[in-house]
């Protein structure tokens, strides 16, 4: 690798705004994700009031994002490991834009499903691409923090924005006009998607990819700026062919089979407490003003819990953290399904200790082992893959959990316990999951520990 003037690519200034600057920007999409997935359920009951919207309607309207997620990850996965991360997670910026304005001024119900489901497929070119790149700029001691963590905390942050915009405007905006709440809130995600497009303009390559491309020189200039450099030799990444054989084979196949799985289980069950909640208490026949502020609470909790995450997620064994949030979660879903309904004190704790264990571990968890199980060349696919699958979980949850609610109560959430202890199981048998500290390279790549 060549040892060229660092100030070829990467000049002093460029390299301290990178070095500042590039996880956040690119974790700062999961805010405008975050955002838009939340802001739907939220407009919801202000919706709720100019259209005639079923409970299946509503379902829908959620559930068709995640699709549309699932979509953006497969087809542009894909594309960033072929052209570069940086020019996939710029475009996706432009289509949040563009589909904010949009859903702010439909007035049919089928025209807010097409502009939902576009919005699924930029925040899906985000998560392809972000979650590669997050992984491949972090180093090993931070990697948990980086890849996992921050985006989470960005994501919730955008859903704590969206909840607290929604209880300002009902509070400040005559009732006469509420019907404007849901076009404003829409209309916002354009605001963030242009600042980080702006921020993200100033971003590299990256390193990882440029390497895995032959565009060494370039790349070591990046790693220089991000202080990766030692790491980055040390684990000897190399170009390499592009063989989507190889994510079938021996160890790989079982890295991506369990990572993949833990992912689908977390999306099944996780969407109740982190998208869901406003509908379901909706559908529960918790008025509005009480419906956001419970809303409000759940996801503060979240973040503390993410926060707490951040401590732990590179000092403690990741399989135990896995195993521990994975029995609270089974207990919180029992007592949301069996308990919710015969007493308001029995919901709620089931909920926030649901959202508390949620954020606390496989949110994040599933992040970051989607993340570490691909090799460089092919992560973005790969990540693409499993959060494609992930989210298709997503969307059939959101489609059926506001009728089941409507029609059965809370008793219709008891049998989400069985994901979760499925979920435990499949942490317990696979020890190799603990890839604390490792670097990217040794996790993707390394035989797995039986």
């Amino acid at each position: 690798m060549s040892t060229a003037d660092p100030t070829i690519y990467v000049d002093e200034k460029r390299a301290r705004f990178i070095k500042k600057w590039s996880s956040t920007l690119i974790a700062f999409g999961e805010f405008i994700d975050g955002y838009d997935l939340t802001v739907i359920g939220v407009a919801m009951v202000f919706l709720s009031k100019d259209f005639a919207l079923s409970s299946s309607d509503k379902g829908l309207l959620v559930a068709v994002s995640f699709i549309g997620t699932a979509v953006g990850l497969i087809a542009f996965g894909d594309l960033a490991d072929r052209i570069g991360r940086k020019k996939v997670f710029a475009f996706n910026l432009w289509v949040f834009i563009v589909t904010a304005i949009g859903a702010a001024l439909i007035t049919q119900v089928w025209m807010l499903w097409v502009m939902r489901f576009l919005i699924g497929v930029a925040i899906g070119m985000d998560l392809s691409c972000s979650s590669a790149f997050l992984a491949e700029v972090a180093p090993a001691a931070r990697r948990g923090r980086l890849a996992g963590s921050l985006p989470n905390i960005t994501f919730i942050l955008g859903a704590i924005f969206s909840i607290v915009m929604a209880i300002v405007l009902q509070a400040t905006v005559p009732e006469a006009y509420h019907s404007w709440i849901w076009r404003g809130m829409f209309l916002f995600a354009a605001v963030p998607s242009f600042l980080v497009l702006m921020g993200r303009k100033q971003l590299p390559e990256s390193p990882r990819w440029l390497i895995q491309n032959g565009r060494e020189e370039e790349a070591y200039q990046i790693l220089k700026a991000l202080d990766l450099d030692e790491e980055v030799l040390k684990a000897k990444p190399k170009k390499t062919n592009r063989e989507y054989r190889k994510l079938f084979k021996g160890d790989a196949r079982r890295r991506m089979l369990v990572c993949t799985a833990f992912f689908m289980l977390n999306t099944t069950a996780g969407p109740i407490v982190s998208f869901m909640g406003p509908v379901i208490f909706n559908e529960a026949g918790i008025a509005v003003k009480q419906n956001l502020y419970i809303s409000l609470a759940a996801n503060c909790i979240g973040l503390f819990a993410l926060l707490i995450g951040v401590q732990l997620i590179d000092r403690v064994n990741r399989r135990t953290l896995g195993l521990v949030t994975a029995a609270v979660l089974t207990a919180s879903a029992l007592t949301v399904g069996l308990l919710g309904g015969t007493s308001n004190a029995f919901l709620f704790t089931g909920f926030i200790c649901w959202t508390f264990a949620t954020w606390l571990g496989p949110a994040v968890l599933a992040w970051i082992w989607s993340a570490e199980a691909y090799p460089t060349e092919l992560r973005g696919f790969g990540a693409g893959l499993t959060q494609a699958l992930a989210r298709m979980c997503s969307a059939i949850t959101a489609f059926i959990i506001p009728g089941l609610v409507h029609d059965h109560g809370y008793y219709a959430i008891a049998p989400y316990a069985t994901v979760y202890f499925l979920m435990f199981l499949l942490v317990l048998f696979n020890p190799w999951l603990a890839s604390t500290n490792e670097s990217l390279e040794a996790v993707a790549e390394g035989e797995l520990k039986r």
